[in-house]
């Protein structure tokens, strides 16, 4: 008998995740992070609304994410730091 999956596996299985995994390169998928999964397996993210898997993350950018922040929002946190670099 198979496995249940735990919701935080977004659903997809061993073989999807591998094959992910791969084209990700074996890394984050947010650009420039560059890590890899070393004691535990990156987080598969989601879109909550829809279900559709975006990509496999690190637990830290995971975390990040996880609190429902918007594109939008997260662009004007960019611009945010961005300016503060300038100030100081």
């Amino acid at each position: 008998m198979a496995r249940k999956r735990r919701p935080s596996e977004g659903g997809l299985g061993p073989v999807d995740y591998q094959r992910l995994l791969a084209a990700q390169e074996g890394r984050c998928a947010i650009a420039g992070c560059g890590r890899q999964p070393r004691t535990r397996r990156f987080s598969i993210d989601h879109d909550h609304a829809t279900g559709r898997v975006r990509g496999l993350l690190c637990h830290v950018h995971n975390r990040r994410l996880w609190h429902g922040a918007t594109a939008q929002e997260l662009r004007a946190m960019a611009d945010y730091l961005e300016r503060a670099e300038t100030l100081t």
